[in-house]
Parts: structure tokens; sequence; C-alpha cells
């Protein structure tokens, strides 16, 4: 069988040349000009992603509408029509005007990928875009078997009835890769090591990102969400994963024995389940193809999405696996026409040791719960956490137990709330705010001397420091400005931090800029991991046009900045300090530092533009290198290599070190310091878990 499926390398494996019967088709060339009324399959599939996708949907509907006798519809696009008619694309439209739907083609595997605000959709217009996406994938993979590795070819080349057989070659066949993606452990995992530290061969770290990648590497016919847990030291790899609600299977198909078209509506729940049983096949493949020391996988299918009922939990035993199911998938009997809807044919190839499955007599599953598992990968909440920090972890983290590295919890809602209120007064009397404030000041600094367990760790002898921390990163970057291991941190009140930076704000509102910068300072020495401790003392350098000392500021701040809205909003203010200094050219290669897409970004390219106005001839020319301009003003480029270094020896060990929730944030930064999905999806699965 010719394997579409894999993502590089595409080539047949099938004899023939020809349709799923076996009949000859014409080819258009890469080269070739394609005449109108004879477009390729690959120009059907680029109008959705050149046209606003309501306007294609429905483009491509009214063309195949229009079609005659005499000038009939190109058999791909006819099937094209079948499917989005059958999807319910006609109502995309109104759905878009609401929700704003982008298509895009994905590089990696040339699939479609719908993206809309998933945080204010409903579930049913959520769906209708997923099939339409789905209806996409399958029309490309359709295209990709007609090709057969030869090239393009014309839209005409298949009939409408052999895209349907072509349909579900697809769909039974996505197993198909299994053996590829089960012996994988061998191959070179390069995200294995992030910044100069390697994660354990064959450990949490090294398991989720190989797994993570053989998920985000599958060319699957639907949507694929997945959340899992690697637990090497039991040897087993938990994943949810969604799998398609039969509605979107198709409602007809072309049956070559009788010779026409037949309702497949009763049928689609079969054909859901044993595409479930198939999914199952693939991603256990992926997980035992992680590491020799998986030997057990456990899959739950989630309906429709993740966050959709479990209607199966199966679990796989390694030998079983690679000598039984394996067995069937390597010899065709898996994607075999007979098992296409028939999920009690392939249920027997799979080999399970156990399972959850409630299959109703129409095909039909029920919400079963999950198989449970024992785990060594504890998920107590990082506040709650007192398990003890190796040696390793403890000098790099400046902590002795995982709740030491706790910044998020709430501390005083009471005082939070009086905070809250202060400031919601304050300009009736700023005075009277500013007292107010300075009373939070002093109770939070109290409490923080008496709290029990640092007074305990001073007595000892231990150094302690106070320390506030803007987010979650900062506090694994204690190593950046602390080179003594044996010093503690211990956490300020958050409030009383807020209200230090108020202080600072509203002595600058009075006028008093000595006394804004005192505070600003004060925020800065408690915080000298966050790069936004820096921005009050910013604002206070820039009332008093003190722009050459707002220099020297932002600097300091960019050494310890590792968040791209944080980067970015410090070159914002970097690059205007240059500007009225004079030194336009730092002014500018600073404005390119700030996407477009950042917080700052509109303004940045406002200035920017103003910037370029006033340089007139004096603008750099094609060979002028701004990275080297910023490099000799003695700019930071951030992240630095010594902080992200941290980072990513913080994320590694904590990762192996069966500590999830709190290497979380970390990969949630090094993913979009690296723009890597593989690394997002590893995140999201260490913040949720399964």
């Amino acid at each position: 069988m010719f394997d579409f499926f894999r993502k590089k390398n595409n080539g047949g494996r099938d004899g023939d040349k020809g349709g799923p019967d076996g009949a000859s088709r014409s080819s258009a060339g890469e080269g070739s000009t394609a005449d109108p009324s004879d477009k390729t399959t690959r120009d059907v599939l680029g109008e959705f992603i050149t046209a606003p996708l309501p306007d294609a949907v429905d483009g491509l509907l009214f063309r195949v509408s229009m079609a005659d006798g005499a000038n009939p519809a190109p058999g791909f696009e006819a099937y094209a029509a079948r499917l989005l008619s059958d999807a319910e694309a006609p109502t995309l439209r109104a759905i878009a005007v609401e929700h704003p739907v982008e298509l895009r083609r994905l590089n990696t595997t040339e699939l479609f990928w719908s993206v809309f605000d998933d945080s204010t959709i409903s579930a049913g217009a959520r769906g209708t875009i997923l099939r339409i996406e789905s209806v996409l994938d399958r029309l490309a993979l359709i295209s990709k078997l007609m090709e057969d590795g030869n090239g393009a070819v014309a839209a005409t080349a298949y009939s409408e009835e052999q895209c349907s057989e072509a349909d579900w070659r697809v769909l039974r066949s996505i197993a198909d890769d299994a053996g590829d993606y089960l012996g994988a452990a061998d191959r070179d995992n390069k995200l294995d090591t992030q910044y100069g530290t390697t994660g354990t061969r064959g450990g949490n770290w090294d398991l989720a990102t190989r797994f993570a990648a053989a998920c985000e590497a599958m060319v699957l016919p639907f949507r694929l969400e997945y959340r899992f847990v690697c637990d090497a030291s039991t040897g087993t790899i938990v994943a949810d994963v969604s799998t398609p609600a039969p509605d979107v299977f198709p409602k007809s198909r072309y049956d070559a024995a009788a010779g026409q078209w037949v309702d497949n509506t009763p049928r689609r729940a079969d054909a859901a389940a044993a595409y479930g049983l198939r999914l199952a096949a693939l991603i256990a493949a992926a997980a035992f193809g992680c590491s020799v020391g998986v030997t057990r996988v456990v899959i739950n299918e989630k309906e429709g999405s993740i966050a959709g009922a479990t209607v199966m939990s199966l679990e796989f035993g390694r030998i079983p696996f690679t000598m039984g199911t394996m067995a069937k998938i390597r010899s065709g009997e898996f994607a075999s026409p007979e098992s296409e809807c028939n999920p009690g044919l392939l249920f027997d190839m799979l080999h399970l040791q156990n399972r959850a499955i409630d299959l109703a007599d129409d095909g039909t599953l029920r919400p079963v719960e999950p198989l449970a598992v024992e785990l060594a990968v504890v998920r107590t909440p990082v506040a709650e956490d007192d398990r003890e920090l190796s040696p390793e972890l403890r000098d790099l983290l400046h902590a002795d137990v995982v709740r030491d590295l706790d910044v998020m919890s709430e501390q005083n809602a009471d005082l939070a709330a009086r905070y809250r209120a202060i400031m919601d007064d304050k300009d009736d009397s700023l005075l009277l705010a500013v007292a107010q404030l300075e009373d939070i000041v002093a109770e939070t600094s109290k409490a923080t001397e008496e709290e029990e367990a640092a007074r305990a760790l001073r007595e000892a002898g231990v150094t302690v420091k106070p320390l506030y921390c803007e987010n979650v990163f900062a506090r694994y970057l204690t190593s950046v400005v602390e080179s003594d291991p044996t010093v503690r941190y211990q956490r300020l009140s958050d409030i009383g931090q807020a209200a230090r930076s108020s202080l600072s704000r509203i002595y600058r509102d009075m006028g008093d800029l000595d006394a804004a910068e005192a505070q600003a300072r004060v925020c800065i020495e408690l915080a000298p991991t966050s790069a936004p401790a820096f921005n009050d003392l910013i604002t206070c350098f820039a009332e008093g046009d003190h722009y050459d000392r707002i220099i020297e500021v932002t600097k300091d701040a960019l050494r310890v900045a590792v968040t791209g809205n944080d980067i970015s909003y410090i070159f914002y203010r970097l690059a205007f300090a240059y500007w009225q200094t004079g030194r336009l050219r730092e002014a500018l290669a600073c404005y390119l530092r700030v996407p477009e897409t950042s917080p700052m970004g509109e303004a940045a390219l406002r200035e920017r533009n103003d910037l370029l106005s006033e340089m007139g001839n004096n603008v750099p020319g094609n060979d002028w290198d701004p990275t080297a301009c910023l490099r000799t003003a003695g700019v930071p480029l951030a992240p630095l290599d010594d902080v992200m270094e941290v980072v990513g020896r913080a994320l590694v060990l904590l990762c192996d070190q069966n500590m999830p929730l709190a290497a979380a944030p970390l990969a949630s930064l090094v993913a979009s310091t690296q723009r890597n999905d593989i690394l997002h999806a590893v995140a999201a699965s260490l913040r949720q878990g399964v």
C-alpha cells in the first residue's frame, strides 16, 4: 500500500499506478500549466487557503451545483462537495461572522489547521469547523494517494466514486506506519538536550519529547488532541487522545459491488469505533517506540475532543503488542476492507492486557471509566509538595523542598481586598493613600521577618533573602543573581510589593521623583530576577528626561528578561531612550526587536516610522546588521544564554525527577522561546496530566 501517511520521503508501495480499482489516470506535471477546466487537486485545495474559508467552500459548492452532463464537475471536486455538504459547511459563514476562522496549511504534514478562538465558540460551532477541517484533510490525503509520488494530478484523475473508495482507504490505513514509530527508540532525540542539559536516556524528559514528537508527526484525517504522562520508573505511558465522533464519517459511500451510492449512516458508529481502535494501535506504537523501557501503555480515547467523555480505555503490554498486534498490522489485515466498519474484527487483533469499552448494539461507544493506573509521577500542587529536591536542584534553585518554588498560590485575600480598596479611592486623597500603602508595606515586612520557617533557617546560620517574583519563571532564576548555593529565598508578600510599586507611581504623580525613585529601587532590590520590577524605575527616569540612565536600567532588566512580552517591552523603552540621546541606529535596532504582534507592537511601529523619517538619508543600508549594532552597544540580547542554561537544567532535572508541575512553567517558557509545537505539547501535558 502507498505510504501516504509518512511525513517525509513519501514513496509508493503499491504495484499498480492507477486508481483504487487499477484504472489508469491522467496526471499533470509540476511545471505544466493546467487548463482552467482541468485544474489539479492541488489547485482545488489551494483555493481554501487563498480565499476566505466561507467563500472557498461556497464557491466549490456553487461550481459543482452548476455542472451538468455536458460539463461535469471533476470527480475530486464532486466528492469534495459531497463531503462538505455532509459536514454542514454552508453554515460556516454564519459562524465565521461572529468567530473569525483562519485556515492554515502545515508545512510538516501538508494538512490543514483551522485557527479560531476556542474560548468563546460554542461546542456546536467548534464541531462544524472541525468537521470541515477533517474533510479538507481527507481530501489532501486522497490527493496524495492520487499523486502516488508522481507529482500533481488533474482533479478529473479520479471519478467521484473512486474518490469515495480512496477516502475509505485513507480511513482504514492510519496505523500502517506503526512499525516506523515502533522502531524510533534508536533514533536521535534532539529535544532531549535543552541549553546544555541532557535528560537521562529513557527518562521522563526523553520519553515526553519523543512521544510528543511522534504525535506531532502523525498524518491523520482527523485532528488529534492529546495529553500524556510518561513514567520512566514504572515503564508506563498513559495518553488521553481525541477520537472522532460518528457524525464526522461519510454519510454515503460508493458500493462498487452494487454499482451505486449507498447510505452509510447506519454504519458510521461502527466506522468511528474501528477508527478509534486503529488510532489506539498507532498511539501505542509511538509510545512503545520511545524506549525499550516502556512496557505498558494505557490509552484513554475521548470522543470529539480532549475534553469529551472517555469512550475507550485500553491497556497494551509491550510483548503482546510487538509480537501480536504488529504482526496483524504488517500483514495488512489491520487495514483490510473487511475491517473498515468492523471493530470486533480489529479488537481481536489488539491483544489487550486490560480494557474498558462499552459498545452498544448499534456500534455506538458509551462512556466508560478510564482504567486505574498506579504511577510514580506525583501531581501534588507545588504549594503543597513537601518532597525534598535533589542536591543539584537545591544548589541550582536555592530551595530545599518543592513548595519552596511556589510563588503563585494565594496569600492573603483580606489584605488584597484592602489594597484594591485603597487604589480605588486613591484619587480622593493621594496623601491618605500613601499613608495606607505604607502601612501595608510595614505590615508585610514585619510578617516576612517573623515567618517561622525563614527565622529557623536564619537561626541555623543560613542566609535567607527576601524575593518577590513578578511571574512564575522568576523563581527559577536565582542562580543568575546569586552565586552562593547555600543562600535560601523567602517568598515576599505579593500585596506588599504591589504597595511599593503603587507608592512609586503615586509619588511620581505628586512630583516627588526622589521618593518615587527610592521606592522603585526597593522594588528591584526585592525582585532582582523579575524584569517587570525595573519598569517603575524606567518610568521614573523618563519623567525626569534621564534617558541615559534609562539605557543602563533597561540593560539590567534585559539580563533577567525571559518572556517575549517582557523582552519586547524593554526593547521598546530602550529604543526611545536611544532615540532621545541621539543614538539613532541603536534606537532603530531596538525597535526592530519589538514584534508587531506584541502588546507594544503598534506603538513601536509608529515610532519606528517616525524615526526613519528623521534619519532621512542616514537610514542604514542592507549591509547593516542590527544585532551586531546592539552587541557593540553592550545591549544584552535577551533571553541570555546563561539564563536559559539555568532554565534548561531545572526543566530537565525536575521532569526526570517526577516533578511535572514544577517543571511545567519552564517547559512553556522553552516552548515559547523556541516556537516549538512539540515542546508546547510537552508543557501542556506536564501542566494538565491525564
